[in-house]
């Protein structure tokens, strides 16, 4: 790589770690071009990308961004995917993607711009997503409504079989 391809590159990881929300360092030695581009697509389907990057200019990039450093992860065949709608997006493609092909493991991740280990990142990838978390907090604002509204009807339904009852008798 020449000098100003290497500091291009640079300035475009910093720009994608201070985007993404959260970071997944995962090893991939042994995947096949096919396995790449299909966890390429997965990851962009849910709004992230992974990126094959030396890893001596990660770790530049990292510290220009002023995230923890990675150095001890950063060795051998690594890429990063990086998440920018959802902070748990990568770390559930990855997860999925790494259980059905043991050639892929996640070492570590950032989340925000921490450190965490690949047993973090993998209750991360467990967690609900944004939109999961966002419906469940809907019907959970919903429900005392629901309960009122349902408790309101069966009132009036008493009192009109009360009075339907009533009517009956009298009219009998």
């Amino acid at each position: 790589m020449v000098q100003r391809e290497k500091i291009d590159s640079v300035t475009q990881t910093v720009e994608r770690l201070r985007r993404s929300q959260a970071v997944v360092v995962v090893h991939y030695q042994g995947l096949s071009v096919r396995q790449m581009q299909d966890l390429r697509r997965q990851l962009r389907e849910t709004g992230s990308e992974l990126k094959v990057l030396k890893n001596r200019l990660v770790k530049r990039a990292l510290a220009d961004s002023q995230c923890e450093a990675l150095d001890e992860s950063l060795t051998g065949a690594t890429a990063l995917a990086f998440g920018y709608d959802d902070p748990t997006s990568p770390s559930k493609v990855c997860a999925k993607f790494a259980r059905g092909n043991d050639k892929l493991q996640i070492r570590c991740g950032l989340l925000g711009r921490k450190r965490i280990d690949a047993a973090k990142v993998m209750a991360l990838s467990k967690l609900p997503g944004r939109t999961e978390l966002l419906t469940q907090m809907a019907g959970t604002l919903l429900a005392p409504l629901r309960q009122m509204a349902t408790a309101m009807h069966q009132s009036m339904a008493k009192i009109v079989y009360a009075m339907k009852a009533r009517g009956d008798r009298m009219g009998a």
